[in-house]
Protein backbone atom coordinates (compact mmCIF):
# COMPACT_ATOMS: atom_id res chain seq x y z
CA UNK A 1 0.00 0.00 0.00
CA UNK A 2 0.97 3.37 -1.00
CA UNK A 3 1.80 6.46 1.42
CA UNK A 4 -0.59 8.28 -0.72
CA UNK A 5 -3.87 5.79 -0.61
CA UNK A 6 -2.96 5.59 2.80
CA UNK A 7 -2.90 8.86 3.51
CA UNK A 8 -6.17 9.35 1.36
CA UNK A 9 -8.38 6.85 3.49
CA UNK A 10 -7.14 8.32 6.64
CA UNK A 11 -8.30 11.29 5.18
CA UNK A 12 -12.01 10.38 4.34
CA UNK A 13 -12.35 8.39 7.44
CA UNK A 14 -11.36 11.71 9.71
CA UNK A 15 -13.85 13.75 7.11
CA UNK A 16 -16.71 10.97 7.73
CA UNK A 17 -16.06 11.09 11.43
CA UNK A 18 -16.29 15.05 11.33
CA UNK A 19 -19.56 14.83 9.55
CA UNK A 20 -21.02 12.45 11.32
CA UNK A 21 -23.92 13.45 13.24
CA UNK A 22 -25.03 10.71 16.29
CA UNK A 23 -27.30 11.24 18.53
CA UNK A 24 -31.04 9.35 18.07
CA UNK A 25 -32.77 12.14 18.89
CA UNK A 26 -33.02 14.83 15.42
CA UNK A 27 -29.61 16.27 13.38
CA UNK A 28 -28.66 19.66 15.39
CA UNK A 29 -26.88 20.86 12.41
CA UNK A 30 -30.47 21.23 10.22
CA UNK A 31 -32.19 22.48 12.94
CA UNK A 32 -33.64 26.26 12.23
CA UNK A 33 -33.79 28.11 15.65
CA UNK A 34 -34.57 31.62 16.46
CA UNK A 35 -31.85 31.68 19.52
CA UNK A 36 -31.96 33.01 22.77
CA UNK A 37 -34.83 35.67 23.38
CA UNK A 38 -34.23 39.57 24.28
CA UNK A 39 -34.33 39.18 27.54
CA UNK A 40 -31.70 36.60 27.92
CA UNK A 41 -28.93 38.91 26.22
CA UNK A 42 -29.75 41.37 28.66
CA UNK A 43 -29.45 39.75 31.63
CA UNK A 44 -25.97 38.25 29.96
CA UNK A 45 -24.64 42.07 29.17
CA UNK A 46 -25.82 41.70 25.75
CA UNK A 47 -27.64 44.61 23.65
CA UNK A 48 -29.13 41.71 21.22
CA UNK A 49 -30.72 38.44 20.80
CA UNK A 50 -31.59 35.85 18.75
CA UNK A 51 -28.66 33.08 16.93
CA UNK A 52 -26.05 35.91 17.22
CA UNK A 53 -26.73 36.60 21.38
CA UNK A 54 -27.01 32.77 22.02
CA UNK A 55 -23.54 31.95 20.16
CA UNK A 56 -21.81 34.97 22.12
CA UNK A 57 -22.78 33.23 25.04
CA UNK A 58 -21.59 29.81 23.71
CA UNK A 59 -18.64 31.23 22.86
CA UNK A 60 -17.71 33.21 26.15
CA UNK A 61 -18.53 29.77 27.88
CA UNK A 62 -16.33 27.32 25.73
CA UNK A 63 -13.33 27.94 27.84
CA UNK A 64 -14.71 26.55 30.76
CA UNK A 65 -16.92 23.78 28.72
CA UNK A 66 -14.00 22.43 27.57
CA UNK A 67 -12.82 20.36 30.20
CA UNK A 68 -15.86 18.45 30.19
CA UNK A 69 -15.85 17.99 26.60
CA UNK A 70 -14.75 13.87 27.20
CA UNK A 71 -17.19 13.62 29.95
CA UNK A 72 -20.14 15.35 27.54
CA UNK A 73 -19.13 12.32 25.10
CA UNK A 74 -18.87 9.65 27.24
CA UNK A 75 -22.85 10.50 28.41
CA UNK A 76 -23.91 11.23 25.04
CA UNK A 77 -22.66 7.96 23.78
CA UNK A 78 -24.47 6.37 26.83
CA UNK A 79 -27.98 8.03 26.29
CA UNK A 80 -27.43 8.54 22.50
CA UNK A 81 -27.70 12.00 22.72
CA UNK A 82 -24.98 15.02 20.50
CA UNK A 83 -22.45 16.00 23.10
CA UNK A 84 -23.05 19.70 21.49
CA UNK A 85 -26.65 19.50 22.84
CA UNK A 86 -25.22 18.43 26.33
CA UNK A 87 -23.36 21.28 26.08
CA UNK A 88 -25.81 23.87 25.46
CA UNK A 89 -27.71 22.38 27.84
CA UNK A 90 -25.05 23.11 30.36
CA UNK A 91 -23.98 26.21 28.87
CA UNK A 92 -27.77 27.68 28.94
CA UNK A 93 -27.97 26.71 32.62
CA UNK A 94 -24.69 27.77 33.75
CA UNK A 95 -24.29 30.90 32.97
CA UNK A 96 -20.57 32.51 32.01
CA UNK A 97 -19.20 28.66 33.25
CA UNK A 98 -19.96 29.67 36.72
CA UNK A 99 -21.04 26.10 37.88
CA UNK A 100 -23.22 26.03 41.00
CA UNK A 101 -24.91 22.18 41.33
CA UNK A 102 -27.67 21.70 43.31
CA UNK A 103 -27.78 19.13 45.20
CA UNK A 104 -31.18 17.29 44.27
CA UNK A 105 -33.86 17.59 41.78
CA UNK A 106 -35.41 21.02 40.68
CA UNK A 107 -39.01 19.49 39.33
CA UNK A 108 -38.09 16.59 37.39
CA UNK A 109 -34.88 17.78 36.20
CA UNK A 110 -31.24 18.23 37.30
CA UNK A 111 -30.52 22.06 37.78
CA UNK A 112 -26.96 23.35 37.10
CA UNK A 113 -27.51 26.63 37.91
CA UNK A 114 -25.59 30.03 38.88
CA UNK A 115 -27.74 30.98 42.10
CA UNK A 116 -27.41 31.38 45.43
CA UNK A 117 -29.92 29.64 48.01
CA UNK A 118 -29.38 26.10 48.73
CA UNK A 119 -26.95 25.23 46.29
CA UNK A 120 -23.23 24.02 46.73
CA UNK A 121 -20.69 25.44 44.51
CA UNK A 122 -18.41 23.30 42.50
CA UNK A 123 -15.83 23.33 40.36
CA UNK A 124 -16.11 20.16 38.46
CA UNK A 125 -19.09 18.62 37.14
CA UNK A 126 -19.10 15.08 37.70
CA UNK A 127 -19.58 12.39 35.01
CA UNK A 128 -22.97 11.40 37.04
CA UNK A 129 -24.41 15.01 37.63
CA UNK A 130 -24.37 14.96 33.58
CA UNK A 131 -25.77 11.58 32.76
CA UNK A 132 -28.75 12.42 35.93
CA UNK A 133 -29.24 15.74 34.05
CA UNK A 134 -29.24 13.87 30.14
CA UNK A 135 -31.32 10.77 31.32
CA UNK A 136 -34.36 13.25 32.54
CA UNK A 137 -34.01 15.07 28.86
CA UNK A 138 -34.00 11.90 26.91
CA UNK A 139 -37.11 10.57 29.51
CA UNK A 140 -38.82 14.07 28.23
CA UNK A 141 -37.50 13.07 24.82
CA UNK A 142 -39.19 9.51 24.98
CA UNK A 143 -42.27 11.09 26.53
CA UNK A 144 -42.70 13.46 23.59
CA UNK A 145 -42.30 10.15 21.06
CA UNK A 146 -45.09 8.68 22.83
CA UNK A 147 -47.52 11.30 22.99
CA UNK A 148 -46.75 12.77 19.31
CA UNK A 149 -45.93 9.13 17.19
CA UNK A 150 -46.17 10.85 13.94
CA UNK A 151 -44.11 13.87 14.64
CA UNK A 152 -40.48 13.97 13.54
CA UNK A 153 -37.15 13.43 15.71
CA UNK A 154 -36.18 17.31 15.62
CA UNK A 155 -39.62 17.64 17.13
CA UNK A 156 -39.01 15.04 19.63
CA UNK A 157 -35.92 17.07 20.74
CA UNK A 158 -37.59 20.09 20.69
CA UNK A 159 -40.63 18.87 22.69
CA UNK A 160 -37.93 17.19 25.38
CA UNK A 161 -36.21 20.50 25.08
CA UNK A 162 -39.43 22.77 25.91
CA UNK A 163 -40.88 19.95 28.43
CA UNK A 164 -37.49 19.62 30.23
CA UNK A 165 -37.91 23.11 31.49
CA UNK A 166 -41.23 23.57 31.55
CA UNK A 167 -42.36 20.43 33.03
CA UNK A 168 -44.75 17.25 31.12
CA UNK A 169 -47.37 19.17 30.55
CA UNK A 170 -45.89 21.94 29.04
CA UNK A 171 -45.90 20.56 25.09
CA UNK A 172 -49.23 20.04 23.79
CA UNK A 173 -49.40 20.63 19.75
CA UNK A 174 -46.32 21.35 17.44
CA UNK A 175 -47.26 25.19 18.73
CA UNK A 176 -45.39 24.74 21.95
CA UNK A 177 -41.89 23.70 20.58
CA UNK A 178 -40.70 27.03 20.13
CA UNK A 179 -39.41 27.69 23.98
CA UNK A 180 -37.14 29.83 24.31
CA UNK A 181 -35.32 27.71 26.56
CA UNK A 182 -35.02 25.19 23.66
CA UNK A 183 -34.14 28.35 21.04
CA UNK A 184 -31.59 28.99 22.46
CA UNK A 185 -29.74 25.71 24.14
CA UNK A 186 -30.24 24.47 19.60
CA UNK A 187 -28.55 27.76 18.84
CA UNK A 188 -25.78 27.31 21.11
CA UNK A 189 -25.39 23.66 20.68
CA UNK A 190 -25.32 24.56 17.10
CA UNK A 191 -22.41 26.77 17.88
CA UNK A 192 -21.03 24.05 20.18
CA UNK A 193 -21.28 21.28 17.23
CA UNK A 194 -19.25 23.53 15.13
CA UNK A 195 -16.34 23.91 17.21
CA UNK A 196 -15.94 20.42 17.70
CA UNK A 197 -18.39 18.52 20.37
Amino acid sequence: MSVLSLVLGLLALIGSCESSNWGCYGNIRTLDTPGASCGIGRRRGLNYCGVRASERLAEIDMPYLLRYQPTMYTVGQKYCVDPAVIAGVVSRESPGGNFLVNTGNVGDRIRVVQDSGSYVPTSWITESQLSQMTEVLTHRIKDIQRRFPTWTPDQYLRGGLCTYVGGPGYVRSTQDLGCDFCNDVLARAKYFKRHGF
